[in-house]
Parts: structure tokens; C-alpha cells; sequence
């Protein structure tokens, strides 16, 4: 049968259940355009679903007739059918199945199979983590054109994963990715396909800002950089901040500002940029501004107030910092009750993202014995690993 996909919702939209054994049968045959319209009905059955375990049945049905389109080798359903088992939906969660989908698509040359596989080395999905993996399967796939992958690279750049880091070259990257997005844009695309790139390049744009924030930075800190240059990247700086809302941007201006660097020292003005950067959801700004208020620098000391600021900027995004100093407000009492188990939860959160300052707070709880029984021993282990991580206070407890 070569119905179009569109008669064949016309048959499940009149008989359900016969149409779904019919199409379940010519999806075995191989009509990809019968599993699309059984894979459409079956969304919308979990979406009618009363219980979440009636949910979980159709979605095992939906995966059983998924597996079908991958075993036809289908680069599209082999990855459907690896998201599936990436995040459990209608099975057990299982990576490592994942992975063998989506390499499978890679395999067959499907650009969207090549960048699964990249993420997947990139962060440990299914495989030990290979920065040099996923750099490689990242550059295979902007060479055919694909604008996440380029994206990609301009992260790993920036971050250092698996090479220098380079505020440079991630800029080149973003800038060909959105030559890439607007070329995509230009053909004729479904509605969904749209979407995705007209998001993927404001996300583009918005990184692009970011990027540049941290060049201008780096040149306005060098002064071996001629004085032209430094104000040069200084006003532009100020253009990102100010005219293009970029939160980076926002961010170095404020500490400019507060640490005196290139410019005057101005804790109002580095205030008013925190506050800028945090209405742009920046958690650190937000940790900044609680630290303002905590020391009472540009505005009347409030503990009330830097407490409430770190605590938004831990619950939005888990911040290190603020998270750290949650849990010193909680031991010494500051804005709030005092309350060792929660300072030492907090000083452990932000300890796992690696936080000399966390490690030296935790050892200072095991020295006094605040909340948990004295231990001089696991005191000095946790000041050794602040020391480490590079946590001067923690010398003079050593």
C-alpha cells in the first residue's frame, strides 16, 4: 500500500484499533509513513491516558513499533528509538543502548546520527567521556553543513575540552554557524524544522555575545595591549552591556567597576550592572549582589536580603558560590536560623563542584564540631583539599 501518511490518520481517526494492527503490519513490511502515523496516535493516546501506568503501556507500544522503523535501518527512528532508551521512555533508561542507535545512524552518514554520537563523547552517554572523540564527530558533521555541531565546537573551545582554550576561535565557529542557520532558513522547511533554526541561531546570537564579552575582557586586563585597544574593547563592552542586554557583559562591567580595574572604583555602578545581569537570570550577579548586601558595599548591610539573593541564585542554578554561602549563613546565622546540618549540606554542594572555599567551611565544622561529631582527622583532610583547590585560609589549619 502506498497510502499518503495523511489517509492513513484518516483510517486511525475512523477505526482505532483496527488501523492500528494494520499499520503495526505494514510498519513490519517497512512503511516508514505508517510508523510515523501510528507513532503520531500513539502520542496522542499518552496524552489521554488517565493513569501514568496506562501512559507507560502505550509508550512500550510506541517504542515496540519504533524499533521496527530502526530495524529497517532508518537513521530516524534508530535515533528516536535511542532518545527512548537515553531517558526511559516506555523502558528502563539504558545509555548504553542508546549510544549503539545512535553510533548506528551515524553510521549509515545521518549528520544528526554523527552529532548524537558527539554529544554522547561529550558527555558521557552510553561511553566514557572523549573530548577528542567528540571534537572529531563534531567537525565530521559541521563539514556537512550542521550548524548544532559548530555550536558545539565553539563550546568545547571555550571550555577547554580537549583543547586550549581559545575565545577566538569559538567566535569564528559561531559566526559560521549562523551563516549555516540562515541558509537552512532560506529553503523550504516544515514548520518544526523552522523552529529549530530560527532557535538555534538567537542561541547562536546570544553565545556570539557572550564570546565577544570575554575577548573584550581579556584585552582591557592586558596592559601590555596599547591603551587604544584596551578603550576600544572597553566601549565596546559597554555596548554589549548596556544597548545589547548580554548578562556576560553585564557581569565584567559590574566587576570592573567593583574591583576598580581600567575604570574608577564604583561599587553603585557595579551594583547597578549586577542587577541588570540578574534580571537576565545570571546567578552569579545574583551571588554578587548578596555578597553587596552582605557587606553592605553600595548599599545599607542587610543579611536578610543577601540571604534571599543567595538562595535564588542556588535554587535557579545550583551555583557554587552562592550555595557556599547559603551554608555559611545557616552555620553562623546570618539572614536565617542557624542550622549546621543545612550549612553542612550546602558547604557539601558546592564542595562536589569544586569549591576551596566549601572544602575549608566543611573542615572548620569537623574542627569545632558543629553538627557533627569533632573529628580533627576528617578536618584536616577536608583543609588539605581546600588548600589543593586553592583556598589560602586553609594553609594556617595545616
Amino acid at each position: 500500500m502506498n497510502e499518503s501518511i495523511q489517509e492513513y490518520r484518516t483510517i486511525l481517526s475512523v477505526n482505532p484499533a483496527k488501523a492500528e494492527k494494520q499499520l503495526y503490519k505494514l510498519t513490519k513490511k517497512g512503511d516508514l509513513q505508517a510508523l510515523a502515523a501510528l507513532n503520531e496516535y500513539y502520542e496522542k493516546c499518552v496524552t489521554e491516558a488517565k493513569t501514568p501506568k496506562e501512559a507507560f503501556k502505550i509508550r512500550q507500544k510506541a517504542l515496540k513499533a519504533a524499533l521496527l522503523g530502526a530495524g529497517h535501518n532508518s537513521p530516524y527512528w534508530l535515533i528516536w528509538v535511542g532518545e527512548m532508551y537515553r531517558y526511559g521512555v516506555g523502558t528502563n533508561k539504558d545509555e548504553k543502548k542508546a549510544f549503539f542507535y545512535y553510533e548506528k545512524a551515524a553510521a549509515l552518514g545521518d549528520v544528526d546520527g554523527i552529532v548524537k554520537v558527539g554529544r554522547a563523547h561529550l558527555n558521557g552517554i552510553g561511553v566514557p567521556i572523549d573530548y577528542g572523540k567528540s571534537m572529531h564527530f563534531f567537525e565530521s558533521a559541521a563539514g556537512q553543513n550542521n550548524p548544532e555541531a559548530m555550536v558545539l565546537i565553539a563550546y568545547q573551545y571555550e571550555n577547554g575540552k580537549g583543547v586550549p582554550i581559545d575565545y577566538e576561535k569559538p567566535l569564528q565557529w559561531l559566526a559560521r554557524a549562523e551563516q549555516s542557520c540562515h541558509l537552512w532558513l532560506e529553503q523550504e522547511l516544515s514548520e518544526k524544522d523552522r523552529e529549530y533554526y530560527e532557535s538555534l541561531l538567537q542561541d547562536v546570537d546570544s553565545k556570539r555575545k557572550h564570546y565577544e564579552s570575554v575577548s573584550c575582557v581579556e584585552l582591557i586586563e592586558n596592559e601590555g595591549c596599547p591603551m587604544e585597544q584596551r578603550q576600544k574593547a572597553f566601549s565596546r563592552l559597554s555596548e554589549l552591556a548596556d544597548e545589547e542586554k548580554d548578562s556576560r557583559a553585564q557581569v565584567s562591567m559590574g566587576i570592573l567597576y567593583e574591583e576598580g580595574k581600567f575604570v574608577e572604583h564604583d561599587d553603585q555602578k557595579a551594583l547597578e550592572y549586577y542587577l541588570m545581569a540578574a534580571e537576565n537570570g545570571s546567578t552569579g550577579a545574583m551571588n554578587n549582589i548578596g555578597n553587596f548586601y552582605f557587606h553592605g558595599k553600595g548599599v545599607a548591610k542587610d543579611y536578610n536580603k543577601a540571604f534571599a539573593w543567595y538562595r535564588k541564585a542556588a535554587e535557579l542554578s545550583g551555583n557554587a558560590a552562592a550555595e557556599c554561602s547559603l551554608g555559611m549563613c545557616y552555620q553562623y546565622g546570618y539572614g536565617t536560623a542557624v542550622d549546621y546540618e543545612k550549612a553542612r549540606s550546602f558547604y557539601g554542594m558546592s564542595a562536589k563542584q569544586g569549591l576551596g572555599l566549601a572544602y575549608y567551611r566543611l573542615g572548620l565544622l569537623y574542627e569545632q564540631g558543629l553538627g557533627v561529631a569533632q573529628d580533627m582527622r576528617m578536618a584536616k583532610q577536608y583543609f588539605g583539599e581546600a588548600l589543593h583547590r586553592g583556598c589560602r585560609e586553609a594553609a594556617l589549619k595545616l
